[in-house]
């Protein structure tokens, strides 16, 4: 090894460590507080499909994790389900009693076309379960990341403004494929990429009000082509209304190879920009008027 490979590594130690520490002092703190819960409902989107191979093992311990640190309530959004696969949202609300999941057709997702290298649909998705959260707060974020205790600090320890539009840094870590265990703080002491930071944030983590999210009219829906970018074009949108820009703290993603920051794929779709922000939804964003048919305990299919 060079001498300047000795000392990247050695620089690379010491940031590790730091961090770590940083992460172990927030999730102290959060011991000690134990602020007050604010009433909140996380939107999670994804179905049984191979976008990765452990997809479900993953939400699993993502739910579990952000309703012991953040949530009142996950809303997940099956989108297109597979018909030859088993649905994911029946079990999900048998294992977690503060789940509600809702099953989207296929032929819903169909009528709204676009692209066909895009089977999931994922911020008309979330839209569909910002429409359907119980609880005043609402996170936009993802199946496979889990809340930072910087992040349950902010949010839980100080009154946030109606008005506040909270964005996060995002951190990358290791995930072994196939795992079944819980989520647990070790998981978070030890990065495999930190992304760069940006103003409009990151899709796993975008916190609103209830009121800003509705006058938004959630993410844009006007392009089924698009799905890298809307997340920003989303936090932009809530900005332009009126909401002011805040900051939480980290969102950790289980890294995996089908992640866009590993490569852009065809799954991707395309890129969007923040071009003709603020855009005008129709009233039925988020498939609100649809028919609702129960299939279970807080289970419903949307046609």
């Amino acid at each position: 090894m060079t001498w300047t490979g000795l000392i990247y590594r050695l620089r690379q130690g010491g940031a590790r460590a730091a961090f770590a520490a940083t992460v172990i002092q927030a999730f102290a703190r959060l011991a000690v507080s134990q602020p007050p819960r604010i009433g909140l409902s996380a939107v999670v989107v994804g179905r049984n499909d191979d976008y990765m191979p452990d997809f479900g093992q993953r939400l699993r311990a993502t739910i579990g994790w952000n309703l012991r640190w953040l949530a009142d309530e996950i809303v997940f959004v099956e989108w297109n389900p597979l018909p030859d696969r088993p649905l994911l949202a029946p079990g999900l609300a048998r294992e977690f009693p503060r789940v509600r999941a809702f099953v989207v057709d296929p032929h819903v997702h169909r009528e709204v076309g676009g692209n066909a290298k895009v089977p999931v649909l994922e911020f008309h998705a979330k839209n569909a379960g910002i429409r359907r959260c119980s609880r005043e707060w609402i996170l936009a974020t993802n199946a496979d990341a889990l809340v930072g205790p910087d992040t349950v600090l902010r949010v839980r320890g100080r009154s946030l403004s109606p008005g506040a539009a909270l964005t996060a840094r995002r951190i990358d870590i290791p995930w072994r494929e196939q795992r079944s265990r819980a989520a647990s703080v070790l998981d978070t002491l030890w990065y495999r990429r930190v992304i760069p930071d940006h103003s409009l944030g990151t899709g796993e983590f975008l916190l609103a009000h209830r009121e800003l999210w509705h006058r938004a009219g959630g993410y844009d829906e006007s392009s089924a082509r698009h799905r890298i970018g809307i997340d920003k074009r989303g936090t932009a949108q809530l900005l332009a209304i009126g909401g002011q820009a805040d900051r939480a703290g980290l969102v950790f993603h289980l890294a995996h190879p089908t992640s866009c920051t590993e490569g852009v794929q065809d799954h991707h779709g395309e890129c969007a920009g923040v071009e003709g922000v603020p855009y005008v939804s129709p009233p039925s964003w988020g498939l609100e008027g649809r028919q609702e048919t129960p299939l279970g305990e807080r289970v419903w299919v949307i046609r």
